[in-house]
């Protein structure tokens, strides 16, 4: 573990003088390696770090502003694991314009459900703060509705609580335009709240009717431009609305001709990985060596011919399209950490480019320190996605 940490800091010194991208990228790497309460200091540090530096991405392709948002979430996110108050003070502090509103989420609703998760695990009952926050962030941008899923959660029970929070909500939701994005959220929501028996069936039918007329006004808008992931988050939509206000789903199709012919899905196919076939025909033969019990000889050409073709592949930084690489890159050196851990480093340390030799050290002290466990962003849900770790 000493060996592990120390990997780590070596590797967010590096950070250092890497550029802006760069250092986002790594940064990032780095409050995911090893577990949650392994350096919980220096990863507290690290993400206030992450949260200052990723502020100062570019923004001017639509690309720029979601990978700079992806960036603030992931660091508000990851400081909540530590101090959920000071992430909502974080958040408080991002201007309304951190999101192209309406068709993705702005950096903070993005955070704000493993933000809101972790804020109720250390504050039992502070859904009257959390609620206040909420409010402040719809004034002046998108309302977090898929995180208020946790106060919902938390009022559970509480049969007046959480019809009068849910109503509170809808209202918010019914004047404001939150665009296909926001509506999916609230649509999520309210199958939450219906799933929960939090809400009453004349609510739930109330608010899918507000639901259609937002859909019907951005789908009839945006009808010829909507982009296969619009589509989708449409359809989902449906879905919501079809098994939690079956009267207002009638009603919405037929009214609506453009949605009329639309099928909710009942499961969105994942993209397929991106797959390096060279990397994974040498992953696949270290991990045969290493199950074969073949030897530590064979291992460790094993380990020399994949770290060859690492170095290959990221060693002049020959790879700047991809600042994270692909899972099979991340297992390989992972693997490679576990059969020679004490060797790794010297390893890596013959890849020139500082920050791929940066990055593999970040994955290389994940496994020294953590063997049984390979985690790395490349390989992890989305960060909006994720559950919030254990206090």
């Amino acid at each position: 573990m000493e060996l592990a940490q120390k990997m780590a800091r070596n590797a967010h010194e590096m950070s250092l003088t890497l550029p802006l991208p760069q250092r986002v990228a790594l940064l990032t790497r780095l409050l995911y390696t090893m577990r949650g309460e392994v350096m919980a200091t220096e990863k507290k540090q690290w993400a206030q770090e992450l949260f200052t530096v990723a502020q100062q991405l570019p923004q001017q392709a639509s690309s720029e502003v979601e990978a700079r948002n992806t960036a603030l979430a992931t660091a508000a996110a990851r400081l909540a694991v530590y101090d959920a108050d000071r992430a909502l003070e974080l958040l408080d502090g991002l201007s309304a314009e951190e999101g192209p509103h309406g068709v993705k989420p702005d950096a903070r609703t993005m955070a704000a459900r493993l933000v809101f998760a972790g804020y109720m695990q250390r504050h039992p009952g502070g859904t009257a703060t959390l609620m206040e926050h909420a409010r402040h962030w719809s004034m002046a941008g998108s309302y977090p509705f898929a995180a208020s899923a946790a106060i919902l959660a938390r009022l559970r029970g509480e049969d007046d609580a959480s019809e009068q929070f849910f109503r509170q909500v809808l209202s918010i939701f019914s004047k404001s335009d939150e665009g296909l994005y926001g509506t999916s959220e609230f649509a999520g929501l309210l199958q939450q709240a219906v799933s929960m028996e939090a809400i009453l069936a004349d609510t739930a039918e109330e608010a899918g009717r507000a639901i259609g007329v937002q859909l019907s006004h951005h789908v009839a808008a945006e009808r010829s431009v909507l982009t296969e992931a619009q589509e989708a988050m449409v359809l989902t939509t449906l879905n919501n609305l079809r098994v939690s206000a079956p009267k207002a789903y009638e009603q919405l199709r037929l009214t609506s001709p453009v949605l009329a012919g639309l099928r909710a899905p009942h499961g969105m196919p994942a993209p397929p990985p991106v797959i390096d076939a060279e990397l994974e025909t040498a992953f696949h033969g270290l991990g045969e060596t290493i199950h074969l019990h073949r030897g530590p000889q064979a291992t460790q050409e094993a380990v020399a011919s994949a770290i060859k073709l690492i170095n290959a592949r990221y060693g002049k930084g020959a790879c700047d399209e991809c600042m994270i690489p692909d899972a099979q890159s991340a297992a390989l050196v992972s693997l490679a950490a576990y059969a020679m851990p004490t060797a790794i480093a010297g390893q890596i340390n013959a890849i020139r480019d500082p920050y791929w030799r940066a990055y593999f050290l970040a994955i290389a002290a994940q496994q020294v320190g953590q063997p049984t466990r390979v985690a790395d962003p490349a390989a992890r849900k989305l960060p909006e996605k994720e559950e919030p770790e254990p206090e």
